[in-house]
């Protein structure tokens, strides 16, 4: 029924409601746009740059808000514009950001772009007193470092390229610096130095650098590359592509003394890392197995003896020994070791030579069958941890052949304080593992004996 010019109290009821919801709606948005402007700026640091932009419609208050924004992520994929419109508009936002200084920048890059122009992009971001710059570009991208190592608030960099050539200034100081990742994708990246140096030498110095990764980066042109890291906690140096194309004859010596975690992994080439840590408590050495290993006698002998130069080493792990079988003997002893894995083809001389060197050895852990280049096995000399340390022992792969029984029968007669042999059997069921149980228990031995018929890593 039509209430003609009256009101009421159903309609007083609505008005009242929708008076309460706009007033909480006016109130909310008060408390947010009467913020200060870089509290705004941080709160659109949360949102992608797109939407961070967005807000400009909001209110004449928030028409340049997202200026004040301490984060910026761009990827020329999501954009879906051309090279040169992507390119002018990260420029014009770099220009008109009002923050003092970037908290972090972040470039994804599918397009190949002109090297000076990425260069110029660089040089603007650096002048904000950057902290965390992230460059990754799946195509060749080829840039000069020069902004980069200029930026003395810079704590991280991670340059992430395909097929690029790097350009590093021939000495860097970076005093914030914690955290350096040198990536390549899909190619090698090549790092070079720009400078008239003739030497061609490269010195980094970090002062509170904890972290240090290099993966698939190949040092061009360079002889020598210095990093003085004395707080450098964490080095990984992973090298995956196969160099022959790309001959890299650098040695890189990395002064830092409180490593505790080393990943080296790679093949054998002339290129050298000699690590001065001495208190590296974990490392782990993988050598890809490549039988075109172009390195004479005497390049092969000392490429080993700064691999291993890790004197106070409490952990290591192997794998592929093969390409410097005839050159452990040249290494020094490891005085600290307490826990070996070989986890990739060893023969038994080998790793012989390697307890030979570990006197303190306390747990042997084999990952993949053994077997001896010799025949008959001769056991002519024993280790001083099976005396006094080695309490452990583990067969992850043991395939029961009379080489590796021969062996286990060495440990378990010779190894005087040896607690427990374990053999995680590989192939072998029914009446072959019960045959294999049988001569195992058949040898006299101290210590408990563990079988397990499935692969146990």
């Amino acid at each position: 029924m039509d209430s003609g010019g009256f009101v009421t109290a159903r309609d007083r009821q609505d008005e009242s409601e929708c008076s309460k919801r706009q007033k909480c709606s006016q109130g909310e948005e008060d408390r947010i746009s009467n913020l200060p402007d870089f509290i705004i700026g941080h709160i659109l640091t949360f949102l992608r740059f797109k939407d961070a932009i967005r807000t400009s419609v909001l209110s004449q208050r928030w028409i340049y808000m997202w200026t004040y924004i301490t984060k910026l992520g761009l990827h020329d994929g999501v954009y879906q514009i051309n090279k040169t419109t992507f390119i002018n508009f990260v420029c014009r936002m770099l220009l008109h950001l009002n923050a003092s200084n970037i908290n972090e920048f972040h470039l994804i890059l599918e397009e190949k772009y002109d090297p000076y122009i990425i260069g110029q992009l660089i040089s603007l971001v650096s002048n904000k007193k950057i902290k965390v710059i992230s460059l990754r570009s799946i195509n060749e991208c080829s840039i000069s470092c020069y902004p980069i190592f200029k930026c003395q608030s810079l704590e991280k960099l991670e340059l992430a390229m395909g097929h690029s050539i790097i350009q590093f200034p021939s000495f860097v100081c970076l005093s914030s610096l914690t955290a350096l990742y040198l990536v390549a994708i899909r190619n090698p990246m090549k790092i070079t130095c720009y400078s008239s140096n003739q030497s061609k030498e490269l010195t980094l110095k970090f002062p509170v650098l904890r972290d240090y990764i290099s993966c698939d980066c190949i040092w061009l042109d360079v002889k020598r590359v210095t990093i003085d890291a004395p707080l450098l906690e964490k080095v990984i140096i992973d090298r995956q592509w196969d160099y022959s194309s790309n001959v890299s004859h650098a040695e890189i010596e990395i002064r830092a003394s409180y490593v505790t975690n080393y990943l080296y992994r790679s093949y054998v080439s002339s290129e050298t890392t000699l690590l001065d840590a001495a208190h590296v408590a974990e490392a782990s050495i993988y050598l890809s197995d490549d039988s075109k290993v172009n390195m004479s006698g005497q390049e092969l002998k000392i490429f080993v003896r700064k691999l291993f130069n890790i004197n106070n080493l409490k952990g290591l792990i192997l794998q592929n020994l093969a390409p410097m079988e005839h050159y452990l003997a040249d290494i020094s002893a490891f005085g600290m070791l307490s826990n070996l894995c070989i986890s990739y083809f060893v023969t038994i001389e080998n790793l012989l030579c390697l307890l030979l060197k570990s006197p303190c050895l306390e747990t042997l852990v084999l990952k993949y069958p053994i077997y001896s280049a010799k025949k008959p096995l001769k056991f002519a000399i024993v280790p001083e941890c099976f005396l006094s340390t080695l309490k452990v022992v583990r067969f992850a792969k043991f395939a029961g052949g009379q080489q590796e029984f021969s062996f286990a029968k060495f440990v378990m007669e010779k190894s005087q304080v040896l607690e427990s042999i374990s053999f995680s059997c590989y192939k072998l069921r029914g009446a072959k593992m019960k045959k294999v149980k049988k001569k195992i228990f058949s040898v006299k031995r101290s210590c408990n004996i563990e079988f397990s018929d499935h692969l146990d890593t």
